[in-house]
C-alpha cells in the first residue's frame, strides 16, 4: 500500500456461492482479493459513467461476433 494514500476500511458479507469466483480470479491473476475488488469497481464505475451518457457498451467475442452488454 502506498503510504502517501489515505484508506477507509469496509467490511464485506459475501454469499458463499459468489466467493469461489472472487477466489479464483485472485488465484489466476496473483492478485490479492482487494485488488480484483478494487479493479471491478473500477470497471462498474467506468461501464455505468459510459451508459449516463447514452453510450452502448458492446462485447466482440474471438469469432468476431458482437453482443451488447447491459447492466443492472
Amino acid at each position: 500500500m502506498c503510504k502517501d494514500r489515505k484508506y477507509k476500511a469496509y467490511t464485506l458479507r459475501i454469499p458463499i456461492q459468489e466467493v469461489d469466483p472472487i477466489e479464483e480470479l485472485s488465484r489466476e491473476l496473483g492478485k490479492s482479493k482487494n485488488d480484483i475488488f478494487r479493479e471491478a469497481l473500477k470497471l462498474y464505475a467506468i461501464l455505468k459513467s459510459a451508459e449516463k451518457k447514452g453510450m452502448e457498451i458492446l462485447i466482440r467475442d474471438k469469432n468476431g461476433e458482437i453482443k451488447q452488454l447491459i447492466l443492472p
